[in-house]
């Protein structure tokens, strides 16, 4: 029997890797719905290619703009827009598994609904899991359903621990590549460009994960999803810098065994063990030749000098509301970084007063995270740069803080 699928956010670096394993298994998978933001040229190529049940353009006005329309039909495949589309994809439990290729915040409305819904969710949007990790663990279990990651690192540890004992386990260790500025003095930062950040040295990526990759923002994101995903204490979880990215992740054992997963620089192959978990399928594709010669590097990781990474910790151990901030703070100052209206060096500066500011507020410190409340926390980082950029430009600026703030669907 096919298994049924979905991929959300399918004109994306991973919604590439996920069509190219729907193509490989066609005589085994059955695409069911796709969506994309705004690609539409790449939307069409991919509906005349899979022919999927339907397909959603999750910006309403992109699609009206395009289509004078909100519902349209293309070659026999039906598309709809907007919320109540991607409601659609996320509530037809014709589908074995959703996966959620959605980059940032607007994921987390999908992988609630997709976890309330009952299907299985293979997770590429971390920030999901961040803002809202308790949420969608009570939500699974209570629906006997899974959350199965497809980052390369929590995919690596989500196979690392099957059949494992937690209690069994000393540490988890999460690989960085290291971004493109692990060799340039911190001194240097402040006269790092748009164009320097977006040079990534292992993937290719959006423009908003690439900037995460080089503060080490991501791997902070990653941090804290790896608490929430497999129930492991921050203090077990390290990080180290290994350049060459084929060693995804590690874990220790308490006999100070180390087990890793050495893999190639491919998505393809997570995705592909998530569609049909608990299946390990053949494939031939991308596979290692160790005739020739393999050099693997690591390195400690410099906190100091990616404070990011140490902002994610203080974070995580203050708790869910923290973590949800850290995650639409983040968004929010990449999004001005990358409209030059702050500099790099100015994202962890933001972000550390910004969580100082939020730690004041007694509003926040004894919330529990819920829907409605995760809108309050995005709210307030909101509240909160927007402060910290009248202290930057004086209160007659004329900068928008709403502008940059991609908005949220729950």
């Amino acid at each position: 029997m096919k298994k049924n699928i979905s991929i959300l956010g399918a004109t994306g670096s991973i919604g590439a890797s996920a069509l190219k394993i729907c193509e490989i298994f066609s005589h085994e998978i059955n695409l069911i719905g796709i969506t994309t933001n705004k690609n539409i040229d790449s939307f069409l190529k991919i509906i005349d290619k899979f022919k999927p049940k339907y397909a959603v353009i999750s910006d309403g006005k992109i699609m009206y703009d395009h289509f004078k329309s909100h519902t349209i039909e293309y070659n026999k495949v039906k598309i709809y827009s907007g919320k109540e589309g991607l409601k659609l994809i996320c509530a037809d439990r014709e589908n074995d598994i959703i996966i959620n290729a959605i980059s940032g915040k607007a994921g987390l409305f999908p992988s609630l609904e997709i976890a309330e819904n009952n299907i299985n969710l293979a997770c590429a949007n971390k920030e999901s899991i961040v803002c809202a990790g308790t949420l969608l663990n009570e939500l699974c279990k209570k629906n006997n359903k899974r959350i199965i990651p497809i980052d390369s690192e929590h995919s690596a540890i989500f196979h690392l621990l099957k059949d494992r004992n937690l209690n069994d386990i000393a540490k988890i260790y999460l690989t960085a590549s290291g971004g493109p500025f692990f060799k340039l003095d911190k001194k240097k930062w402040d006269k790092i460009t748009i164009a320097d950040a977006l040079k990534h040295p292992t993937w290719k990526m959006g423009n908003k994960i690439t900037i995460d990759s080089a503060t080490m923002a991501n791997k902070g994101l990653e941090i804290m999803e790896a608490h929430y995903l497999f129930n492991i204490d921050y203090d077990k979880i390290n990080v180290l810098v290994h350049p060459q990215s084929l060693i995804h992740s590690m874990i220790e054992t308490n006999d100070g065994e180390i087990y890793a997963q050495l893999g190639p620089n491919d998505m393809s192959i997570p995705i592909q063990n998530a569609v049909f978990y608990p299946e390990i399928k053949r494939n031939n594709y991308n596979r290692f030749d160790f005739s020739k010669h393999l050099s693997l590097e690591f390195y400690p990781m410099d906190y100091n000098k990616y404070k990011m990474l140490s902002f994610a910790f203080i974070c995580g151990r203050k708790g869910n509301v923290f973590t949800a901030f850290y995650n639409f703070l983040n968004e929010l100052l990449v999004n001005l970084f990358l409209n030059n209206i702050i500099s790099f060096i100015q994202i962890e500066e933001f972000m550390e007063k910004a969580i100082e500011l939020f730690e004041k507020n007694n509003d926040f410190s004894f919330m529990s995270i819920s829907k409605e409340n995760i809108k309050l926390i995005d709210k307030q980082a909101e509240i909160i740069v927007n402060k910290l950029i009248k202290e930057l430009y004086g209160n007659n600026n004329s900068i928008c803080i709403e502008d940059y703030n991609s908005g949220i669907w729950i």
